[in-house]
């Protein structure tokens, strides 16, 4: 059995004042009843009647106060009411009772509960019940009372005035009510809506702030969409260029969709989106130039777009469809823009975890690459000197029993070559961690650095510092000597320079370090593009080192016009 669902018309104060009325009504006859009598067995009867009266207003009460009432409730139990008294007055002498008056009662309270319209058949039930009461005088050869009979009548008729007085001065009241229980039920449903969309955001936040994973993230934000809204066509476009996204994820799709680049023409619905950063309506979706290149988006009726947007860049855009002609609203785009915020710092995330690993790879690539060039020109340099001198000592040891004064003359070589060795050592170790960089700065340590490579070599290194003179913070110091150094040596090793000139400028609030050379330079964005083949990083590696500090590295160089290195970091304390 269904339960029945309570009306806004039950469960307000006048049904309690109804249920106190019945009880009033039913415990008053039961003492006119005992007070004048009729005869024992009518009085018998009338008793019972009141007694299961009583007992069904009790269950009715309990009814009530559990809300297991429908709609229909007040005028089953009004009627029930009028069929009481018409009962007590059958038993009490029909139209000739004392109780007559009673009838009015229940009248009354139709009038008054139920309103003129829906309490005009109860009014007239009343009415042919008081002229049944007549008949059956008549009948029993008791004729009535023309007047008042009259006036009953009368009486009946005006209380269906009554409830006509008390529908049209009740109207206001019952129409602020029913406006009221509309409100309520609205706020109730924008709450229970509010409630859920807050539970799908604090999942969401929760899911996708565990996961750093690319893939992970899109294919949540498809799911979480959908616990929103409904759609057909789901996509989420990601940035693959300044013209230009591609489907990362996607709900709905065709086959040919997976993956598809969308061009951006610049006058479609997702370049306008993207340009003024708010999310839209769309309609007719196969009608745009940019939406109709993902298929599935073509025999969409309408949908919504919301750009995927953190601080000036845009990351792409989430586009929900539906095959139904004004599916969404603008609740329904409010409810999106929401997740899409939290999508927007799930994606930024992750492709910040994946920027830092690619960073970190990058270190570890240029640590690694330190390593094998320092094992390279330990090899080259320190190793064969120390064999040579390894074996020049024995030489020397057969000599001077045999051939003293040649003997003498090989020490002189070997002391040379051991100079020299000692120098280069001490010159990897300055180029490695120069200690002068801890304990004076920046410009002693290049002017000592400039100190160890001789005019004799063929390239002349030339040093000017102007008036600066400042310290900087450690780290700053460290890799701007860092990135000079390794301009240096590229400029002896492949540009085959004649002069090298090392400049430090303060400009503002930077400092600007440069390495420039006259040597026969290079294509740079052929370099560039061979980096991926050749497994050498080492132009990115002065770009990436200056951006760990704060600053940058621009390098331009063209195929006979030499090249400059120019390191701009900011100042400490400024």
């Amino acid at each position: 059995m269904t339960e029945a669902r309570p009306s806004p018309e039950v469960h307000t104060p006048a049904d309690w004042v109804v249920m106190a009325f019945r009880w009033l009504l039913g415990l008053g006859l039961l003492l006119l009843n005992r007070a004048s009598p009729p005869n024992p067995a009518s009085q018998s009867l009338t008793e019972y009647i009141l007694l299961g009266y009583l007992l069904f207003t009790l269950v009715e009460a309990l009814f009530l106060w559990r809300r297991w009432v429908s709609g229909l409730w007040p005028h089953l139990t009004l009627a029930l009411d009028l069929g009481l008294v018409l009962a007590v007055l059958f038993l009490h002498g029909c139209s000739q009772s004392p109780l007559l008056p009673l009838l009015l009662l229940p009248l009354v309270a139709v009038g008054l509960r139920l309103g003129f319209s829906a309490g005009l058949g109860l009014n007239l039930a009343g009415l042919a019940g008081y002229g049944l009461l007549l008949l059956w005088d008549w009948i029993g050869q008791t004729p009535p009372d023309v007047l008042r009979s009259v006036a009953m009548a009368a009486a009946i008729l005006l209380i269906g005035l009554l409830g006509l007085a008390a529908e049209q001065l009740g109207r206001p009241a019952r129409d602020t009510l029913r406006r009221l229980q509309e409100e309520a039920a609205d706020l109730q449903a924008r709450y229970q809506a509010a409630s859920q969309q807050a539970q799908v955001l604090y999942e969401m936040a929760q899911t996708l702030s565990l996961t750093l994973s690319y893939q992970k993230v899109l294919e949540s934000v498809l799911d979480d969409c959908r616990r929103l809204v409904d759609f057909s066509v789901g996509v989420v476009l990601l940035s693959a260029g300044p013209e230009d996204l591609f489907v990362a994820a996607s709900s709905g799709l065709r086959v040919g969709d997976a993956g598809k680049g969308v061009h951006l023409s610049g006058n479609g619905r997702i370049s306008t989106a993207l340009a003024a950063a708010e999310p839209v309506l769309l309609e007719h979706l196969g009608r745009d130039e940019e939406l109709n290149q993902v298929m599935a988006l073509q025999r969409c009726r309408s949908g919504m777009l919301v750009p995927l947007r953190a601080g000036l860049r845009n990351y792409g855009a989430i586009i929900l469809g539906s095959l139904n002609a004004q599916a969404y609203t603008p609740a329904d785009l409010e409810k999106l823009a929401s997740l899409a915020h939290f999508a927007t710092i799930a994606i930024q995330n992750a492709q910040l975890y994946q920027e830092l690993r690619e960073e970190r790879d990058k270190i570890l690539q240029a640590e690694e690459n330190v390593r094998k060039e320092l094992s390279r020109d330990l090899h080259d340099g320190p190793a064969q000197s120390l064999a040579a001198i390894a074996m020049s000592v024995e030489y020397i040891k057969r000599l001077l029993s045999q051939d003293p004064a040649r003997a003498r003359a090989e020490l002189d070589a070997l002391e040379q070559l051991a100079r020299k060795t000692s120098w280069d050592i001490r010159t990897m170790l300055f180029e490695l961690r120069p200690i002068i960089l801890e304990t004076q700065g920046l410009v002693p340590t290049l002017e000592q650095y400039v100190q160890r490579f001789p005019a004799s070599e063929g390239t002349q290194i030339h040093l000017d510092t102007g008036n600066f003179a400042r310290r900087l913070d450690p780290k700053t110091e460290a890799t701007v000597f860092i990135i000079m150094q390794e301009a240096v040596n590229n400029a002896r090793k492949h540009a085959r320079a004649r002069n090298i000139w090392l400049r430090l400028r303060e400009e503002g609030e930077n400092l600007v370090a440069s390495v420039q050379d006259d040597g026969v330079g290079f294509d740079l964005e052929a370099v560039r593009a061979s980096y991926e083949r050749r497994g050498s990083f080492g132009l990115l590696n002065m770009e990436e080192r200056a951006r760990l500090v704060g600053g940058r590295t621009e390098i331009r160089s063209a195929p006979g016009q030499g090249t400059a290195v120019i390191i701009t970091v900011p100042l400490e304390g400024k």
